[in-house]
Order: structure tokens, then C-alpha cells, then sequence
């Protein structure tokens, strides 16, 4: 089974949203957290914080899994956590970035479970 992990990276509650390029055969052109497939070894909150890191140039720390199932043989981990520095995309992965709020979020079309997600932090309050 393959591992994969995003962040969901918050500030002032808004969620920062990537979107994401045509490389992928996975919702080319839709929106979602940063986040991708493990490399050999890593566990899923190391995985988050090098997503993190190359798709949009920020330092992350796990604090604690909000959500995590299976999907398409894909395990996958969605983390809450700290982060610092400034937004660098990846270009070749990501064509955008927003902060969006809870309503801007559900208006775009967001990949994997990302409705899901968002719907989430709403409830509680965290976005």
C-alpha cells in the first residue's frame, strides 16, 4: 500500500490551498493541501513536512492527525501543526496558492478529500 500525507496549514483562519499543475493524472487543475506519496522509509508526519517543504517553500511540524484513512491502496494522513516561512511554490507541481476561508474553500474544486477536510476544521472552528 502506498503512503501519503498532507498539512493543513492554517493562519488566521483561512486554510492555505495549492493548486495543483497538469504534471499529475490525479485532479490536474484542482485545489487541495500541500502534501504527496511517501519516499521509501519515511513515515507519514516526515513525508508531510518534505511535501511541505518542496511544494510551497514552508517548515512544518506535525502536531496531530485531524484526519487519516484509505484511498485507491493509498493510506493517507492529514495533519494540523505549526509552520513558519515564506510561500515558495513549486512550479512544476503547483500553478496557485490562496488563503481561503471556509466558504472560499468550498467554492473551488478541491481534490481527494479535501471537502471533507475543510468541512472538519469548521466544525471545529478552526477555519
Amino acid at each position: 500500500m502506498i503512503l501519503a500525507a498532507s498539512a493543513i496549514i492554517l493562519k488566521n483562519n483561512k486554510i492555505l490551498l495549492l493548486q495543483r499543475s497538469n504534471y499529475t493524472e490525479n485532479y490536474p487543475l484542482y485545489w487541495g493541501c500541500p502534501g504527496g506519496r511517501a519516499e521509501a522509509g519515511e513515515t507519514a508526519a516526515e513525508n508531510a513536512i518534505r511535501e511541505v517543504k518542496e511544494e510551497c517553500g514552508l517548515d512544518f511540524i506535525p502536531k496531530e492527525i485531524l484526519k487519516d484513512g484509505v484511498w485507491e491502496n493509498r493510506a493517507f494522513f492529514r495533519f494540523l501543526g505549526t509552520w513558519s516561512g515564506e510561500i515558495v511554490i513549486q512550479e512544476k507541481e503547483v500553478l496557485a496558492y490562496k488563503w481561503c476561508t471556509y466558504k472560499e474553500a468550498l467554492a473551488l474544486k478541491l481534490s481527494f478529500d479535501y471537502r471533507e477536510v475543510v468541512e472538519l476544521l469548521h466544525k471545529k472552528d478552526l477555519l
